[in-house]
C-alpha cells in the first residue's frame, strides 16, 4: 500500500509540474496584460506538433526540441502581437477575447489540414524505460518532462525576480500608467511578454508530447488544464501558480488510481466548475485584479 501511495504521489508531482508550465504562459498573459488568451492550448498542441516534427525529420531528442522551442516560440508570439494584439489590447475584453478564439480556431483548422486528427506519439530511446528506487518505478519519461518543466519554472522565476526586464515587466503589471511615466516601453515590453508567454505554452506542448498521445483537438483539453491552472493559483505569483499545478497533477493521479478512467477528466471539470462559482465571477475577477 506504502509503495502504491509513493508512486501515485511522485507521479502526480512530476504530473503537475508539467501541468504548471502549461499554465504559466496563461497567467504571465492575464495578469500582465489583461488579455484572455484562449488561443494559449493552441500553441501548445503547436509545440507538440513542432517536437514531433523534428524528431520524425531529424532524429531530434525532445529534451533539445523543448530548449529549441522556447526561442521559436517567442519569436511567434512577437509576431502574433504586433499583428493581431496591437489592434485589439485597447478595445473591450469581449472584442479581445473573440480574436483570440478566432485564432485558437484558426490555429487548430490549420493543424488539421497539416496532420489530419491522427493521434500522434513521440517514442524516444527512454519513453518505455523505468527508474527503478527499491520498489518504486518512476517512469524516465515523465521524469525527464517533469525535471525539465521545473527548470523552465525556476528560470521564469528568476527572470522575473532579478532581472531588469523582468522587474518592469512586474512594474507594468502593478500599474501601467506608473510604468509610462518612469519611461518603460510598454508597447514593446508587452511584446516580451506575450512572446515569453507562447514560448512557455511550445515549451509546454513538448513536454506533454513526451508524455501524452496529441492530435489537433487535444488543444482543448489543454486550455482546460492551463485555465484550471490559473484560475487555481491565481495571477502573480510564479510559486502559486507552481503549486496549482501541482495539486491538479496529484488529484489526477490520485483520481486514476482509485477511480475508473472515464471519471477523471469528470473529477477535474467539476473541480474547474466549483472553482469557477466560489469565485463568482470567474474570469472577469481573475482580470479585474490583474489590472
Amino acid at each position: 500500500m506504502l509503495d502504491r501511495l509513493a508512486f501515485i504521489i511522485t507521479d502526480g508531482i512530476l504530473l503537475g509540474l508539467i501541468y504548471a508550465i502549461a499554465g504559466l504562459g496563461l497567467s504571465l498573459v492575464l495578469g500582465i496584460m489583461g488579455i484572455v488568451n484562449v488561443a494559449h492550448s493552441a500553441f501548445i498542441m503547436l509545440g507538440s506538433f513542432f517536437a514531433f516534427e523534428l524528431f520524425r525529420r531529424l532524429g531530434l531528442d525532445p529534451i533539445i526540441s523543448f530548449f529549441l522551442a522556447m526561442p521559436v516560440f517567442f519569436l511567434l508570439g512577437t509576431i502574433v502581437y504586433r499583428a493581431l494584439l496591437t489592434r485589439i489590447e485597447r478595445v473591450s475584453q469581449s472584442q479581445g477575447l473573440v480574436a483570440m478564439f478566432g485564432l485558437m480556431v484558426l490555429i487548430e483548422n490549420l493543424s488539421t489540414i497539416a496532420w489530419t486528427t491522427d493521434t500522434r506519439v513521440i517514442t524516444a530511446a527512454y519513453t518505455n524505460a523505468s527508474l527503478v528506487l527499491g520498489s518504486l518505478y518512476i517512469a524516465q519519461v515523465k521524469l525527464i518532462a517533469g525535471a525539465l518543466a521545473l527548470v523552465l519554472t525556476l528560470l521564469f522565476w528568476a527572470f522575473l525576480r532579478f532581472t531588469l526586464i523582468g522587474r518592469a515587466i512586474r512594474a507594468m503589471g502593478q500599474n501601467r500608467d506608473a510604468a509610462l511615466s518612469v519611461g518603460i516601453d510598454v508597447r514593446r515590453l508587452s511584446a516580451v511578454v506575450f512572446g515569453l508567454g507562447i514560448a512557455c505554452a511550445g515549451a509546454a506542448g513538448v513536454a506533454l508530447a513526451m508524455v501524452f498521445p496529441f492530435s489537433p483537438n487535444t488543444q482543448i483539453q489543454w486550455l482546460a488544464w492551463a485555465f484550471l491552472v490559473v484560475i487555481l493559483g491565481g495571477l502573480g505569483s510564479v510559486a502559486n501558480t507552481l503549486i496549482a499545478g501541482l495539486i491538479i497533477g496529484l488529484l489526477q493521479s490520485l483520481s486514476t488510481a482509485f477511480l475508473p478512467f472515464d471519471y477523471v477528466y469528470l473529477v477535474l471539470y467539476v473541480l474547474l466548475a466549483v472553482i469557477l462559482v466560489l469565485r463568482r465571477e470567474g474570469l472577469t475577477l481573475v482580470v479585474k485584479r490583474a489590472i
